[in-house]
């Protein structure tokens, strides 16, 4: 069965999406996160400025220890300070720091709206995969939501969020205010549904 291609807005796509069209879907759209350039290099700033503040904090506690030479002082330090603090500025940061660089780098998303369902595959390499199957008759709105960044901040980021009548589901992070909106209006069209965009921008 073909199925008749959904109509696109006058826009055409963004940069980073192309669009295909198939025999067993309405359309099938492939992406590259684009258009992000600030995040990227304020993320890549931020991972050298926690990796730099961690040596610092390892060469500032190797040094009180060969002064210090109290094992007793040196375990409880090591135990209660330095194990919290690479803890919090190595996981909690640094990954996440290196997460955002490599999704830029190695992420590729696919939206296949078919028939009855908009199935979202995203890999990240072959580090990461997500997938999610959603029913377009169960759909109830589509909404812009911010992900990073403050008000009228060139770093500000946004992602897609598909309301269903059972759960939601996030596609996309971290993507600039004009692709999630043009792909936001694209599978709202295909479901029939409203698209909200975010108020801050």
């Amino acid at each position: 069965m073909i199925f008749a291609p959904i109509m696109l807005p006058i826009i055409p796509p963004p940069k980073g999406f192309k669009i295909f069209y198939s025999s067993h879907s309405e359309l099938l759209l492939v992406y590259r996160p684009n258009g992000m350039r600030y995040l990227i290099i304020f993320s890549m700033i931020r991972l050298l400025a926690w990796l730099l503040f961690c040596i610092f904090i390892a060469i500032l506690l190797i040094t009180s220890f060969l002064l210090i030479q109290d094992y007793l002082i040196i375990i409880l330090t090591f135990i209660f300070l330095f194990i919290p603090l690479v803890m919090y500025f190595f996981v909690a940061k640094i990954v996440d720091q290196v997460y955002i660089i490599i999704y830029f780098f190695l992420a590729k998303a696919r939206f296949d709206l078919r028939l009855d369902y908009l199935v979202f595959n995203e890999k990240l390499g072959n580090f990461k995969e997500k997938k999610h199957e959603i029913r377009r008759s169960k759909i109830k709105y589509i909404q812009q939501i911010k992900t990073s960044g403050f008000k009228r901040n060139r770093l500000s980021s946004w992602g897609l969020l598909i309301k269903t009548t059972h759960q939601d589901y996030q596609l996309l992070a971290y993507q600039s205010y004009d692709n999630i909106q043009w792909l936001g209006n694209i599978i709202a069209a295909w479901a029939k549904v409203s698209y909200l965009p975010s108020l801050e921008k």
